[in-house]
């Protein structure tokens, strides 16, 4: 009898202990699932594994197994992220541009001939030049510069959408104008060939340019993808030359004699062989690439010739035969440019439109005849984009530069100046 009673009472004890082991403890138990109810009142978000399930859903099921569900379901939204699993942002490596740029030096017919300073003019130049938005474009991204007393012509055509297009622009073209103005000509240049004085100065101030873009693209996130194309000539009435500098594609024509000749070589990436939809993307842009290759022109300007700087905006609308006659049928500069614009307005004017005409007078006949020439302004002038316009580019408007193929890359393949347009 009583080990009877003894064997009942050891039975009585395991079944209250395996009760008692079997309940959910206070951290783990429906608190959690109050919690978790509470924490999201509008539509729940299934979890996701092969332990899935609602908890309306449970029902009648093992407690053992409701109590693994609960479990897994409250860690994986209860618990707070430990800082272990915080993965820090991987930095963006941004490539410096080089305080240094590579210069590539071509000789036009009749220049390459070494001549002497002389102590007087021997060319006088007057220039015309207008910048118009174009029938397609929001807003117009291209500047100009007109500085006489420095013999400084210059077209800039800015890209990057929103307003970092006309921020770029402006930046060039000012970054030209002060380094003239301020005779300040810092930067250091790299060329296999030997570069011409008033030629270095020139391309260090487009080097200059290039920095003053390269800084504020990378100051400011809004204009991080900003650059431009640059086209400046620089006249030397006293060794009667004229250097252009070139980087992109805007252009620089000679018309002498009535003929039409492209000077400047547009450096896209159909230069380097790259043929298909991409070919016509720049190889290089002001502010952009890291490495920059400036070309150089050196040319001997002749009485009569006139030199056209101009955005693409105008090459892509205009053929060279419509710049030959429209250069070869109007002696008045204001008028040409005014025509050649149009032109290219009448023919859709997908982009903004720039053009400078410069005309080279013969310094001698120009004192016996006195030929008709606008008097110029003490300080020249610049037409830059207006900075506060609310409008903007579009997707569409945006132009590319170009990514070369990594094994191009290694090259460092710079576009050579191509001397057969005619």
């Amino acid at each position: 009898m009583l080990i009877g009673l003894a064997l009942l009472a050891i039975g009585v004890a395991l079944l209250g202990y395996v009760v008692t082991a079997r309940q959910p403890t206070p951290a783990d138990g429906p608190s959690a699932f109050n919690k978790l109810k509470s924490s999201a009142p509008g539509p729940r978000v299934p979890h996701s594994g092969p332990a899935a399930v609602e908890p309306e859903e449970f029902g009648d099921m093992d407690e053992t197994l409701v109590m693994r569900v609960h479990s897994s379901l409250s860690n994986a939204v209860l618990d707070p992220l430990s800082e272990q699993k915080i993965l820090p942002a991987t930095p963006v490596e941004v490539v410096p541009a080089r305080s240094d740029a590579k210069v590539i030096v071509a000789y036009e017919e009749e220049a390459e001939e070494e001549e002497r300073t002389s102590p007087q003019a021997r060319i006088l130049v007057t220039a015309s030049g207008d910048t118009d938005r174009g029938q397609r474009r929001k807003a117009n991204d291209d500047s100009l510069l007109v500085l006489p007393d420095h013999g400084l012509f210059a077209v800039a055509d800015g890209m990057g959408g929103y307003a970092g297009g006309s921020v770029a622009s402006c930046l060039a073209v000012e970054a030209l104008k002060q380094a003239f103005e301020h005779d300040s000509f810092q930067a250091e240049l790299r060329s296999a060939s030997p570069i011409p004085r008033r030629g270095s100065e020139l391309a260090s101030s487009i080097m200059q340019a290039h920095q003053a873009v390269f800084n504020a693209a990378r100051a400011s996130q809004e204009h991080s993808k900003m650059g431009t194309t640059l086209v400046a000539a620089r006249f030397s009435p006293n060794k009667q030359r004229v250097y252009i500098g070139h980087v992109g594609d805007s252009r620089c024509y000679r018309f002498r004699r009535g003929g039409l000749r492209q000077l400047t070589c547009d450096q896209t990436m159909g230069t380097i062989g790259l043929k298909g939809p991409h070919a016509d993307d720049l190889l290089q842009a002001v502010g952009v690439t890291a490495n920059l290759t400036i070309d150089l022109i050196v040319d001997k300007p002749q009485a009569g010739d006139i030199y056209l700087l101009c955005s693409d905006g105008l090459n892509k609308m205009v053929s060279d035969r419509q710049i030959q006659q429209t250069l070869a049928n109007q002696r008045d500069l204001e008028a040409a440019v005014y025509g050649l614009i149009e032109l290219a307005n009448d023919a859709g004017g997908k982009d903004n439109v720039t053009v400078i005409l410069v005309r080279v007078l013969d310094r001698a006949l120009h004192d016996i005849v006195t030929i008709p020439s606008p008097p110029p302004e003490a300080k020249g002038w610049s037409k830059l984009p207006n900075l506060a316009s609310d409008d903007s580019c579009g997707s569409n408007d945006e132009t590319v530069v170009g990514q070369l193929p990594s094994e191009l890359a290694l090259l460092n393949v710079a576009p050579a100046n191509d001397k057969t347009h005619s």
